[in-house]
Formats: C-alpha cells, structure tokens, sequence
C-alpha cells in the first residue's frame, strides 16, 4: 500500500469547532426567527437575511485561493 499525503486535513478548528459554532448559531437563528418577524415584519427579516448572505459572500470571496 502506497504512502498518500493527503493536504486536506481538516484539523480540530476547522473540522470540528467551526461547524459545531455554525450549527448552534443557525440554531438559535432558527429559533428566533418567528420573533423578528413578530416585531420587525416579514420585510425586514428578509432584508437582514439577505444582507447577511451578501456579507458572507463577500467575506468568501475575499479569501486567498490558496485557502478553498
């Protein structure tokens, strides 16, 4: 059996905190979610989510390719 260096290994933060992170906090999103649009209106939390993708685009985008 042949030796293979595999460069793509996750490692603790990124394997596991940060999808752990991203889990709980789209969770909590989830849950709160009814909330905002009880005070807010259906408008607005489309508006804060939408504004939420573009800046996590953004952010995305922004990172060396070295990094994907």
């Amino acid at each position: 059996m042949a030796h293979q260096n595999d460069d793509r290994k996750l490692g603790t933060f990124l394997g596991v905190f940060t999808p752990t992170i991203l889990t709980i906090l789209g969770v909590i999103m989830y849950l709160r979610f009814g909330r905002l649009v009880g005070h807010m209106g259906i408008y607005q939390v489309i508006l804060i989510a939408i504004l939420a993708n573009v800046i996590t685009l953004v952010t995305t985008l922004s990172l060396p390719p070295t990094a994907w």
